[in-house]
């Protein structure tokens, strides 16, 4: 078998286990204390592969420096100055993670601990393909997984391949909602749904069937319930038995369920860990192998232009079929800058970084709705691309300008869909939050951190701190405030509101809520672009989850799974509760069935 060069899959994946395992205690193990000397270790924090170094003196551990590391700037960083100290002063490594900083906090302890068993840090090793792959997935996140252990049920012999250092891909960090059509669940509760009623919702609520790929939109309704009887019942997934509307855009049938993790951070998990358990079955009697570490490059081509398999650098592997199930391009600024956004931040993985796109790409498929993606408002992006400030955009009587200083929405009545429309379809995507030094109260929050530190700030640092950064401003009359952010209209657009304001009535959007007026200065302007956390367009796919190109050919070989194929080609111009998730479980069922046929089993 041809080899190629990768990090060591068995020791990123026990170390990431043994991470997971000891945040799940409440600590790390204490560690022994080896002969003076220096020692380096590593082990996988949020970022990938986070390395320290560890000196030791007089029996005691003297000092602990971190190396390199991808942590996220502001998120990590207490973790990352903290703990190393901590460390130091408790001579263990059982010491409290950092609130909001968890993951670090663990990987910081996971390292040292490496360090001091002399374990040290992770050496690269061969990749040697061990099986006959009749299906390739690319990806193992929650729709790589769905597709590989279906692809295995049917008989197939399946290659996973993770750019990673664990399974599960934003599924980890995410809540547990799933929506779908008809499934046990719902039944169970007592809801009367159907897959047309399921389909008619995407259509009113994602602005007509001209939003929308309606043939995979029909197919999704129709066998998405079926999915999520299939976790609950042959993978094992525990739900609870809640049904409701989800989060987002009220349907008009409760069809969203959860993990018995719920909709909160972790709940992912559950779909996680049960998958993992079932594919481990397949690997462990031979038929499927996992490759964690491993960054397919390119897609193979047949003078037809047909896929055959993948790259892995220089490593070329071949399969009758394989299933693109790459997430997003939510972390890819190239994508995002090429089809929605001047400025743009994001809260998603920094594994989404649209790979799938590329590969779609080579192999001339089509791509809809591209120019359509959903986000949020209220970044501030003190650490460039990777979102981890957000402002409450709400407070208490600020109102929302664009760069020409004009008002542009009745801000407290704004949905998400109303608040992601201001920021994406702004002038340069920018929108800055206004308001004055009296609606400042120490005990209400302005900003809080994102991703995996939603912790609060303390407004009075976090304001000092954005002015010398330059992401606010502070002027003591309005028209030097405007000109400090290039809106000339801000004194006037003040000056009205001020009016509607005595007069208990906003002439301009009807807000009713939370008018406060802007007395005196000083006043202040934060600058801010949108986040986001999932894409909405994709490559082009039909009923059978085939790559398809622009003249109505399919690809062959290739089929798609989960994130990449666009809610908005399934569901249209919006964002329907468990969306993510049903992308995932209905359309990793549906690829791995078709590339199993194409395979001939």
């Amino acid at each position: 078998m041809k080899k190629t060069n990768m990090l060591c899959k068995l020791t990123g994946l026990m170390l990431a286990l043994m991470l997971l395992m000891s945040a799940a205690l409440g600590g790390a193990a204490e560690a022994a204390i080896p002969a003076d000397g220096t020692y380096e270790g590593c082990a996988n924090g949020m970022g990938g592969e986070l390395t320290v170094s560890v000196t030791v003196e007089g029996g005691r551990i003297a000092d602990v420096q971190i190396g390199g590391h991808g942590e996220t700037p502001g998120i990590s960083d207490p973790a990352l100055e903290q703990i190393p100290a901590a460390i130091v002063a408790a001579q263990s490594t059982g010491v409290e993670a950092v609130a909001g900083a968890t993951v670090t906090s663990e990987a910081i302890k996971s390292a040292v601990e490496a360090a001091l068993s002399g374990e040290g840090p992770a050496q690269a090793t061969e990749l040697e393909i061990v099986i006959e792959p009749d299906v390739i997935v690319v990806g193992a996140g929650m729709a790589g997984l769905v597709a590989s252990v279906r692809a295995a049920e049917l008989g197939a012999n399946v290659l996973v391949l993770e750019q990673n250092y664990r399974v599960g891909g934003s599924a980890n960090t995410a809540g547990g909602s799933i929506s779908g059509a008809g499934y046990n669940i719902q039944r169970v509760a007592g809801i009367e749904d159907s897959a047309e009623a399921f389909y008619n919702d995407f259509v009113t609520m994602g602005g007509g069937e001209q939003n929308m790929n309606t043939e995979i939109a029909r197919v999704h309704a129709e066998r998405s319930g079926e999915a999520i009887n299939w976790l609950q019942d042959d993978v094992g997934v525990e739900f609870s038995d809640q049904v409701d509307s989800g989060g987002y855009l009220t349907m008009n049938t409760f069809r969203v369920t959860y993990t018995a993790g719920g909709a909160s951070s972790g709940g992912g998990l559950y779909f996680v860990n049960a998958l993992m358990d079932k594919l481990q079955g397949f690997i462990d009697a031979g038929r499927a192998q996992l490759c964690l570490d491993t960054l397919v490059t390119d897609v193979l081509l047949d003078d037809a232009g047909n896929v055959t398999g993948v790259k892995v650098d220089d490593l070329e592997i071949a399969a009758p079929s394989t299933i693109i199930a790459t997430g997003g391009y939510g972390y890819c600024e190239r994508w995002l800058k090429e089809f929605n956004f001047t400025n743009i931040t994001s809260n998603d993985p920094n594994t989404a970084i649209g790979s799938g796109y590329d590969f779609a790409r080579t192999a001339g498929a089509a791509f809809d709705n591209m120019d359509y993606c959903s986000c949020y408002g209220g970044s501030v992006p003190v650490s460039g691309f990777q979102a981890s400030l957000r402002c409450n955009i709400n407070y208490n009587g600020a109102i929302w300008v664009n760069t020409a200083g004009e008002r542009v929405f009745n801000e407290p009545a704004a949905t998400s869909m109303d608040k992601r429309t201001v920021w994406r379809t702004a002038d340069q995507n920018v929108i800055y939050v206004v308001l004055s030094e009296g609606m400042i109260t120490g005990d209400s929050p302005m900003f809080t951190g994102m991703m995996s530190n939603s912790a609060a700030f303390t407004n009075e640092e976090k304001i000092a701190e954005l002015i010398e950064g330059g992401y606010m401003f502070k002027a003591d009359t309005l028209e030097e405030l405007g000109g400090m952010i290039g809106a000339d209209g801000l004194a006037q657009t003040v000056a009205k509101y001020n009016e509607d304001v005595a007069a208990g009535e906003d002439s301009v959007f009807g807000r009713t809520d939370n008018l406060v007026a802007f007395e005196e200065g000083p006043y202040y302007a934060v600058y801010t672009v949108p986040y986001l956390m999932m894409t909405a367009g994709g490559p082009r796919i039909n009923g059978q989850a085939q790559l398809m190109r622009e003249d109505g050919t399919a690809v062959g070989g290739a089929y798609l799974a989960g994130e990449i194929i666009g809610s908005a080609n399934v569901a249209g111009h919006n964002t329907i509760g468990g969306i993510g998730h049903g992308l995932c479980a209905t359309w990793g069922r549906i690829a791995a069935e078709s590339a199993v046929a194409n395979a001939g089993m």
